[in-house]
């Protein structure tokens, strides 16, 4: 497999391998664990030359045609690693060279893609789309791979071998509908759901159907489209015809500005609830902007781009800097990417002081995390990582955006970790 290597700025191209390396840098604090096992020994894996003191790990993000802006996962890794390689940091004196394949967000492009690259890499630290993961699921097995998904569904949350670090991708319905209950006296509104034909879309059907069933709120029609349809037109009239005020969507892609554009030319303005899946830099410049900052609230893990309620936000700006001066800010993305890293870096580190850098030796390392502390106020709470799968716990705290350009990412903050109880109540009626 050829790999191209890079040591700084990551260019926004689709490739279907791309290779990124990140090594020590400027001092930055703290204090690193990973330097060596007590003993002085260290068994390495595939992935891992222990002479050169280099870690390959692997990444599965489309990075063409409409989701040609998901590269920035990529980006949010390699500030991550960058920070971790500095002294000090926890992988400090290690090189991490990030290896991606352009899964173009279908399962059957990826399948063949992890097969061919999963001798060379160590884990694989961001992967999207709950549909490939449960395609990869028994070859990821087999391999004693380590995974951490940028987002999940229920499916998948409690499988061994997957390691939560952010909220549940299909479960924001259950803090966006009671946000709007409380703020925008949407109590006797009728709900409405239109989601993508998928995993994704099955679960946040569930989780829009239990936030109902929770609050004693009003259901409409439940409304369906196919991954990358360009036409909605009849879903829309569906909406409009049962008198949906607030419509939860699920999906990826385009979609959002899709619905944009077509339900204004119906004359039909719903208040539309959105996850981070539907995210795009273009939202708030693209076709149907006028229409989205109107009517739409997005829900993501994090802080406005220049936010001062995450510490951590300033410092992945900082890193993004430091590997690219001329980064286009991003939200969700460049966070999905950084906080993965960061719980990447953790991992590799526990697993160097074990002394074993094997499959199984990060595996185990992941399982001796427990609780990965939400100080930076990235991840949505504290990411809770069991000595089993089933004692998983993903964070749940999500905070409201609304369409605006004249933020640097398109999204304005409304509401920072909105904490919601309907949200915790999913999470416990799903864990094992």
């Amino acid at each position: 497999m050829k790999k191209t290597r890079t040591a700084g700025w990551i260019a926004l191209v689709a490739v279907s391998g791309l290779a990124l390396s990140a090594c020590a840098g400027t001092p930055s604090g703290g204090g690193g664990t990973g330097a060596a096992a007590a003993d002085g020994t260290l068994i390495g894996g595939p992935g891992v030359d222990i002479d050169a003191k280099t870690i390959e790990v692997g990444a599965l993000v489309p990075v063409s045609g409409v989701f040609a802006g998901a590269i920035t996962n990529i980006e949010g890794l390699q500030a991550a690693f960058h920070r971790a390689t500095e002294p000090g940091g926890d992988l400090e004196g290690w090189t991490v060279d990030v290896v991606n394949q352009d899964t173009k967000y279908d399962a059957a492009t990826a399948i063949p893609l992890y097969e061919g690259f999963k001798d060379d890499v160590a884990m694989i630290s961001v992967i999207l789309g709950s549909n490939i993961i449960d395609a990869l699921l028994p070859s990821i097995e087999t391999d004693d791979m380590t995974l951490i998904p940028g987002g999940t569904t229920p499916n998948l949350q409690f499988e061994d071998h997957v390691v939560p670090s952010l909220p549940l991708t299909s479960a924001h319905a259950s803090s966006l509908i009671p946000y709007v209950v409380e703020n925008y006296d949407k109590q006797d509104a009728t709900f409405c759901s239109l989601t993508q034909e998928d995993t994704l879309g099955k679960y946040v059907t569930e989780n829009f159907e239990f936030t109902l069933d929770e609050l004693g709120l009003t259901k409409g029609v439940e409304t369906t489209f196919a991954p990358n349809a360009d036409q909605l037109t009849a879903q829309i009239s569906a909406l409009k015809d049962a008198g949906c005020d607030v419509v939860m969507t699920g999906g990826t892609g385009a979609f959002l500005q899709t619905l944009a554009v077509q339900a204004s030319q119906q004359d039909y303005s719903p208040l539309v609830l959105a996850g981070n899946s539907a995210y795009s830099i273009t939202l708030a410049t693209g076709p149907g902007a006028d229409w989205l900052a109107e009517n739409a609230i997005i829900s993501v893990p994090g802080d406005e781009w220049l936010g001062t309620n995450s510490p951590g936000q300033a410092m992945m700006i900082e890193d993004l800097t430091a590997i690219n001066p001329d980064f286009v800010p991003t939200a969700n993305a460049h966070l999905t990417g950084y906080v993965n890293g960061l719980l990447t870096a953790k991992i590799l580190a526990q697993a160097i002081s074990d002394g074993d850098l094997s499959r199984a030796g990060i595996a185990k390392a992941a399982s001796e995390i427990g609780t990965w502390t939400d100080e930076l106020g990235l991840t949505g709470g504290d990411v809770v990582i069991g000595t089993t799968a089933a004692g998983n716990v993903p964070p749940s705290k999500l905070s409201m955006f609304r369409i605006d350009a004249s933020v640097p990412t398109g999204l304005k903050l409304e509401k920072y970790y909105y904490e919601s109880k309907v949200t915790d109540d999913y999470i416990a009626s799903i864990r094992p």
